[in-house]
């Protein structure tokens, strides 16, 4: 290796380890807001990728461990719990999300009174909602047949069922209000602390799982053991924010403001209705091909389906942690900054979504064989397909961050809910003539028209407003 290719090699390091590094002002401001908001993202994204391999590695072990420990029958009823009360995740209405705009304009506006407003606000609503569910969950629960609904005989799993829904549950319920707590983090721009105390939170769960198996306790147990420790991170997560980090941010009753509070149910509620549309949109396929070409079609779909969206999911991880740096610098109507970084997002998503996707495709039936077995193999197709999905999906993520970012769901909003319709009226047209590929193309023809064009057309549009309306800041920092 000669010296200037290893001097270029350090000098890579040197910028990229930079990134890291806060740049301090007067005071304990940064020194350059457009580097302390790449900073922030880029802890945010490294530390979730951390999390994401720790999470995958204790979903492995856990389902390998539970399933031998708990048996068949109650294993399944375990995971059937996880899922009914995982259909309550609206309960929320999207207020999480809605505080991490609130949160990050209010900051960027320098504005404290207007963030502990909006965190005092969404907590105390979520609190209400927690506290609703508490009650009507605690007057059902002694006319629930749980060893009836869950479709359990043994003795041990009927008499386990009741205590393991209502521990479940109740770590559930009791989590609602710290929604807030993640909100504000990541407002803060430090959702690098959420992934920090949720990896944490991970492996106390492990930890606690082996303790279970090890002194062979009940499904009950087993549940507190795995469900409480996420928890109690995130009870700390909110102690060490509220008492330590910020105590000028701490949810107080007084603190509640009515309009503040509305503000924060339309933003939540924004959100809702797009994740509402985008999971119908997605998750109605599975059906359609069950009720068409029957439930063993489902796998040939659903497997390869899975592959593909690990990409999804990666790129929107990625492109998540940038969303409060975008209303940050919205709040400081820094329009040039959010159309430099936007453009940075969306090539490097979709390089990274292109590469993976021409992986995929020219291996893909070699790593569902390794996967799970050769079972389940798809044809070239049916991959070109979903690999064409998947660049799509990453050149709208992008676009969607944006729009989340600056709070202009209307465009968004309706193009999901067009493409839920859309798609489902395809999918099953093209279902029936073509089998299961024609899910995908369903898919791929409704995001095309009703997504990806007026998306592009909305964007092309708003990053030309955002720059102009920078314009007169910058004449006036001239002139003065």
């Amino acid at each position: 290796m000669n010296l200037s290719s290893l001097s270029e090699k350090k000098s890579r390091l040197r910028t990229v380890l930079a990134l890291f590094i806060r740049r301090r002002g007067p005071g304990d401001e940064p020194l350059n807001r457009s580097h302390e908001r790449y900073r922030l993202a880029a802890m945010s994204g490294v530390t979730a990728l951390a999390v994401r391999a720790i999470s995958f590695i204790v979903t492995v072990l856990t389902v390998r461990l539970t399933f031998r420990y708990l048996g068949a029958e109650r294993y399944g009823m375990w995971m059937t719990i996880t899922s009914v009360v995982a259909m309550f995740g609206f309960a929320d209405l999207g207020m999480s999300n809605g505080l991490i705009n609130m949160v990050a304009e209010a900051i960027g506006r320098e504005r404290q009174d207007q963030a502990r407003h909006a965190i005092s606000s969404a907590f105390w609503i979520l609190t209400i909602t927690s506290s609703a569910l508490f009650m009507c969950g605690l007057a059902a629960y002694p006319f629930l047949d749980v060893a009836w609904i869950f479709n359990v005989t043994s003795p041990r799993a009927v008499q386990e069922a009741g205590p393991a829904l209502g521990i479940f549950a109740l770590c559930f319920i009791l989590q609602l209000p710290l929604g807030a707590v993640r909100g504000a983090q990541s407002g803060l721009q430090k959702g690098y602390v959420n992934n920090i105390w949720a990896a944490c939170g991970a492996l106390l769960s492990l930890a606690g799982m082996i303790f279970a198996i090890h002194f062979r306790l009940g499904l009950p147990e087993l549940v507190l053991c795995i469900s409480g420790p996420p928890l109690l991170m995130l009870v700390l997560n909110g102690v060490v924010l509220f008492y330590r980090s910020h105590p000028e941010l701490r949810p107080r009753l007084n603190e509640f403001s009515r309009a503040t509070a509305a503000e924060a149910l339309h933003t939540g509620l924004m959100y809702f209705i797009l994740q509402l549309a985008i999971t119908i949109g997605v998750q109605t396929d599975n059906i359609v091909i069950a009720q068409i070409l029957g439930a063993k079609a489902v796998a040939a779909y659903a497997v390869p389906a899975r592959m593909f969206a690990l990409v999804t999911s990666f790129l929107v991880m990625l492109s998540g942690v940038i969303l409060p740096a975008y209303a940050d610098a919205f709040s400081r109507q820094d329009g040039a900054w959010i159309k430099r970084t936007f453009f940075r997002v969306s090539i490097f998503g979709t390089i990274i979504a292109l590469c993976a996707a021409v992986v995929l495709f020219v291996w893909g039936n070699r790593i569902l064989t390794i996967w799970v077995g050769p079972n389940v193999q798809a044809s070239s197709s049916l991959l070109l397909s979903f690999a064409a999905l998947s660049v799509i999906y990453a050149y709208l993520q992008p676009i969607n961050f944006l729009m989340n970012g600056i709070r202009r769901f209307r465009v968004p909003v309706i193009c999901a809910i067009a493409n839920a319709v859309l798609n489902l009226g395809l999918s099953i047209l093209f279902v029936k003539h073509l089998g299961i590929i024609g899910a995908v193309l369903g898919t791929l023809t409704a995001t095309v028209l009703v997504q990806v064009v007026p998306l592009t057309i909305e964007t092309q549009k708003i990053l030309k407003e955002l720059v102009l309306k920078q314009m007169p800041r910058i004449e006036n920092a001239i002139i003065s």
